[in-house]
């Protein structure tokens, strides 16, 4: 390969190009001789002549007003209405200058004040709660506790206090007494004036219902006098339950009165009941007619039940002092 770089050869100085950095910092492309065989680099010079690098100023003078020499950039309103840059200036402007102004909603308002009312409600009156004088508290009293001076009888004690029910001790104590000339017929009802569940089941006619009402209702025991006087036969018991069902003991152990019954009051007694039927029945299995009257009460878990049996009508004024007097022993 030949070193010899002929001036033929060599290109053609250009003209001087536009001040342009980018071009002048690249000089290397004119000092670099050619190879003989590659003309196509002879070309390069041309592409130094690019005019689009000398418009970039232009965007630093829009941006920075401070440079010398430029031109302040059009405003909206020194342009023409009907150019499409002042068009786009007017809508810019307006967008950064008409704000809309937001709004709270009327269920945003309703729950701001169902908030904020309870604590605004409790500061005022903590507010003038403190600003009250405060309320001087009274001065503890306590009961001096006092001693008797000499010491108590217990049995004295007890006997001061409420007493027991009588009946709790034995029934048959609270009942009233045969009359005189009159027959004791309490053991055919019973044995020693008691009587059990299956006895007074004996005594009525559906006997077996009895029976298992007595025992599903609390029955505990029965205490039975009785007496023949002139043909009318007198039943008094002290039917006694266990103190849980001693609310219900009148309407198990006896039903309400059925028709054709006379009702009044025990004396001295306004629960208790008497009661005279005007109209005659018959004994369970015989055809033997009779007249009834009873009386019932209760006092505690005790219920006070009088039955009359007699040929004729009972005599109601009898009864109510028979029930008068068997109460008396109960209270």
């Amino acid at each position: 390969m030949s070193t010899d770089t002929a001036g033929p050869e060599a290109p053609e100085p250009a003209l001087p190009p536009k001040p342009d950095p980018a071009a002048t910092a690249q000089p290397a492309l004119t000092a670099q001789p050619a190879e003989t065989e590659q003309p196509a680099p002879t070309e390069q010079p041309a592409e130094t002549e690019q005019p689009a690098p000398t418009e970039q100023p232009a965007e630093t003078t829009a941006t920075d007003p401070a440079v010398p020499g430029q031109a302040p950039a059009p405003d909206a309103e020194s342009l023409p209405h009907d150019l499409p840059e002042a068009q786009d200036l007017l809508a810019v402007g307006a967008e950064d200058t008409v704000r809309p102004r937001r709004r709270l909603s009327t269920p945003r308002l309703l729950l701001a004040a169902v908030l904020l009312g309870p604590l605004v409600g409790a500061g005022v009156g903590y507010a003038i709660q403190a600003a009250r004088p405060a309320t001087p508290l009274p001065a503890i009293a306590a009961v001096k506790l006092g001693y008797p001076a000499e010491r108590i009888d217990p049995a004295a004690l007890a006997a001061a206090g409420p007493q027991p029910l009588n009946i709790d001790g034995d029934l048959r104590d609270l009942l009233v007494k045969v009359p005189d000339g009159a027959k004791d017929i309490s053991e055919e009802d019973g044995h020693d004036h008691w009587m059990s569940a299956a006895d007074m089941a004996e005594t009525v006619g559906d006997g077996d219902q009895v029976f298992r009402l007595l025992l599903e209702k609390g029955f505990r025991r029965t205490a039975v006098v009785g007496w023949d006087s002139g043909g009318t036969k007198y039943r008094v018991q002290l039917i006694q339950y266990f103190p849980d069902h001693a609310d219900n003991a009148i309407s198990q152990a006896k039903d309400g009165p059925g028709a054709n019954a006379s009702l009044s009051k025990i004396p001295g007694n306004p629960d208790g009941t008497v009661t005279v039927f005007s109209k005659a029945d018959h004994y369970a299995e015989s055809t033997e007619e009779f007249w009834f009257g009873e009386a019932i009460a209760r006092r505690g878990d005790v219920v006070m039940d009088i039955e009359v049996f007699a040929p004729s009508q009972v005599d109601k004024a009898q009864l109510e002092d028979l029930a008068k007097r068997q109460w008396e022993r109960l209270a």
